[in-house]
């Protein structure tokens, strides 16, 4: 699903958001979880998108408060790192599997992985 880039600003004490390749996405609200709703209820509406689409949304923050842009950069580090996280939890449980048809031990295949012998144990019986 392609994701769209979201311009957010701040005035007034209201989150306004701008998106740039949706023709007339436009809106605002009081709070950044009411702007992402009312950011995705605009997006399926004007590019014509199923009434149960999640729209993937992209946030740039064009505020000058230092500490929004420093809370927004850990919070796209946070979102990386779960990425990241589940990428890595897939590949382990394929690379447990691999291992153990192999024939290598429940301890060889922890010390390969960096694991506890309890975890791969977990993984090869899930």
């Amino acid at each position: 699903m392609k994701t769209y880039e979201v311009i957010v600003s701040r005035e007034n004490g209201a989150w306004l958001a701008d998106v740039p390749s949706v023709r007339g996405g436009h809106t605002f609200a009081r709070s950044l979880k009411g702007l992402a709703k009312s950011v995705s209820e605009v997006i399926i509406l004007m590019d014509d998108l199923a009434d149960d689409a999640a729209p993937k949304l992209s946030f740039v923050y064009q505020v000058d408060d230092q500490a929004v842009q420093e809370a927004a950069a850990v919070g796209r580090e946070r979102r990386e790192t779960r990425e990241r996280e589940s990428l890595l939890a897939t590949a382990t449980s394929a690379a447990v599997a691999r291992l153990t048809q192999h024939g290598y031990s429940v301890r060889d295949a922890a010390t390969l992985l960096d694991l506890t012998p309890g975890r791969v144990s977990q993984l090869m019986h899930a």
